[in-house]
């Protein structure tokens, strides 16, 4: 899997943005990008993070839910590694 991505300074903060085409590993990693998976922060087309990651939801007794991301390196289907790469 190949995601590239380019960076650019927002005052104090670099922000990242997705760029290029994907490679894709496997159908599934296809099939879960964008909604389990993918570039940065779900919904966000500018962030902070850089990683290829999973979202998640996480409910609190107050009724709010919290969104939450976890890096991965390699994909959780078929076990290749995910490449992120800096186009100058």
């Amino acid at each position: 899997m190949r995601v590239s991505y380019r960076s650019c300074c927002g005052g104090r903060v670099t922000v990242y943005e997705q760029k290029g085409h994907l490679r894709f590993c496997c159908q599934e990693m296809r099939d879960e990008w964008g909604i389990l998976i993918g570039f940065g922060v779900r919904g966000h087309p500018r962030t902070t993070s850089r990683e290829v990651n999973l979202f998640t939801l996480h409910p609190q007794s107050s009724g709010t839910v919290i969104p939450g991301i976890t890096e991965v390196r390699y994909c959780p289907w078929c076990g290749v590694e995910i490449e992120v790469v800096r186009l100058k």
